[in-house]
């Protein structure tokens, strides 16, 4: 007789010598939940069983003893980790409360809330990363909520995903509702990482704040086509939320993982957004789960392009860049350059954040051989820029380049209003200025008409740069043409400035604020163009040539943003239900 078997009259069965079982208090496709006294300690705890089909691997082993020396506030405190030859028993302290899943079922959760209880998800994940522990299996029954104001949050089961990994997939019961949680990765069956995590918590998140997972079916096979087709962005099911909130779920959910938002980039984003969240009389909608809107084939389509095509022009911004740089070198012998270019755009494709790296490598090397000290000046940019912006949103971090070849065409003044878009706030600024930087120093070594707007009469020679071998002396070459036309210094600025607009305002939701955002930034554009012979009184600006140049860019820019796809509004439904908090 199975050892666990609870009894009706007669003493309770004792665990390990030491834990009487009192009641089942949860039940899972392969574990059992029980409320247990610690005889040796005098104190309830939980005790879980994990039912044993294959012996325990040492990694399973190794990661829940792992799981089980976790100290964190918002993790449930585990007491000891043990086997016989029936269960792996999980020991740990007794949580009361309702899980996250029987409060979204309640519509009991405001907005705030939701951003409050994700705040301390990934507080603990981040701590459980830190120690090379991975949950595998965030969901909102593994969250444990207080009833108490403010909310605490407890995250249950660490360690539990890996030891029952190998029976997971092969039974039906209420496999499909752990595989409603899994990244796509984790549904494929390849090798999970940190990111499995972040995109669970997002998904948690998105349910919190719609009511409903996206990706639930009736059976395994139709979840994990859900999963692989992507979810409705949260924008198209929430569109009263912030944008900016819609934009971290759906970059922490993004479905390739080299692309997806870490968990510290994820976690200090929410936070960021919470001041702007209150309790005070807020009323959140949340859709039941019944209601949930299914993506149209329209949708479905666009979610697959927009899986493919931030690949593809990243690639075709690397294709141009090494471009730029191999068919104006001799160091690489001519039969390479195609191999090169290829090479670098099919990395670029394929590995978002390794693509970067290599395009820094092809660019950097010939400038290295024709001066050692601007070699060493590149590369510690290099090193710098990947840090910052690679990581966290590899999607955006080549948009700089896309300056420089929208300058070679003449259109370089469409650049700030499209970083600002695409980057939000700080990033936006951020890639504005980037990109101002790189279209001034294509300005400073080529001068060609198109790009000179400006009417800045090139003399800097780039020959004065050969065989220095100092980095400081690299800089001060550099410096010269900026110092003797300090309008070059103050294009950037005015990038700056006329990105800000688009960053706040320009979300491809509301056309009327989209087109307020582009009104400003070209009005800013304008101003601080127009303002240059007053700031630097020698300069005269080249008026004809800039109004042109800047007259096709505003027309592009209004052109670009009535075709684009718009975020859809959807109107209350008389079945939702709204909750005052």
């Amino acid at each position: 007789m199975d050892t666990l078997t609870m009894r009706k009259n007669g003493p309770r069965p004792l665990v390990l010598n030491r834990y009487e079982l009192l009641e089942r208090i949860g039940r899972g496709g392969f574990s059992t939940v029980y409320r247990a006294r610690d005889h040796k300690m005098e104190r309830l705890v939980a005790v879980k069983a994990v039912q044993r089909i294959d012996e325990l691997t040492d990694r399973a082993a190794r990661e829940a003893r792992a799981a089980a020396k976790l100290s964190h506030p918002n993790i449930v405190t585990v007491f000891e980790l043990a086997e016989d030859d029936n269960n792996v028993y999980l020991v740990s302290e007794l949580v009361e409360g309702k899980t996250l899943a029987d409060r979204i079922s309640s519509l009991s959760l405001s907005d705030l809330d939701c951003l409050e209880i994700a705040v301390q998800v990934l507080g603990a994940l981040g701590h459980a990363h830190e120690r090379g522990v991975i949950h595998r299996d965030i969901k909102p029954d593994n969250i444990m909520l207080s009833a108490t104001r403010p909310l605490e949050v407890k995250v249950m089961d660490f360690g539990i995903a890996q030891l029952e990994n190998t029976q997971r997939i092969t039974r039906q019961g209420d496999v499909v509702g752990t595989l409603a949680y899994m990244s796509p990765e984790q549904a494929d069956g390849r090798t999970v990482d940190r990111g499995t995590d972040t995109y669970s918590a997002a998904l948690t998140l998105y349910e919190c704040l719609t009511g409903s997972n996206p990706f639930r079916a009736a059976t395994a096979a139709e979840t994990v086509g859900r999963i692989q087709g992507g979810a409705l962005p949260l924008s198209h099911v929430r569109p009263d939320l912030d944008g900016e909130l819609s934009r971290l779920v759906e970059a922490a959910m993004e479905p390739d993982p080299a692309l997806r938002l870490d968990l510290a980039a994820f976690a200090a984003g929410i936070e960021r957004l919470l001041p702007g969240f209150s309790d005070d009389e807020q009323a959140t909608a949340v859709l039941r789960r019944t209601d949930a809107p299914h993506p149209s084939v329209y949708d479905e389509v666009a979610g697959r392009l927009s899986f493919v095509a931030p690949r593809a022009a990243n690639a075709a911004l690397t294709a141009l860049a090494a471009w730029a740089v191999v068919s104006h070198t001799t160091l690489y012998p001519e039969g390479w350059s195609l191999a090169l270019i290829a090479g670098a755009a099919v990395l670029e494709a394929l590995l978002p954040r390794i693509g970067p790296a290599a395009l820094a490598v092809i660019m950097i090397l010939p400038a290295t051989f024709f001066s050692p000290g601007l070699g060493v000046v590149l590369a510690v940019t290099a090193v710098a820029y990947y840090l910052f912006m690679v990581p966290g949103r590899p999607r955006s971090a080549l948009l700089p380049i896309l300056a420089a070849g929208l300058g070679y065409l003449g259109i370089g003044l469409v650049y700030p209003a499209a970083a600002g878009a695409a980057g939000r706030l700080r990033r936006g600024l951020a890639l504005a200025l980037l990109g101002a930087v790189a279209l001034t120093g294509l300005q400073l070594a080529s001068g060609s008409s198109p790009l000179d707007y400006l009417g800045i009469a090139n003399n800097w020679d780039p020959a004065a740069l050969q065989n220095v071998y100092s980095p400081w002396k690299a800089l001060r070459i550099l410096a010269e043409p900026v110092i003797q036309q300090p309008v070059l210094a103050l294009q950037p600025v005015i990038w700056l400035l006329a990105a800000l607009p688009a960053a706040l305002l320009v979300r491809r939701r509301n056309l009327l604020a989209d087109l307020s955002g582009l009104v400003l930034v070209n009005a800013l554009l304008l101003a601080g163009y127009l303002s240059l012979p007053y700031l630097v009184p020698p300069y005269r600006l080249s008026l004809g040539p800039f109004l042109k140049t800047f007259t096709l860019c505003v027309i592009i820019q209004f052109v670009l943003l009535l075709i684009s796809p718009r975020a859809k509004h959807q109107p209350s439904l008389p079945h939702e239900r709204t909750e005052e908090t």
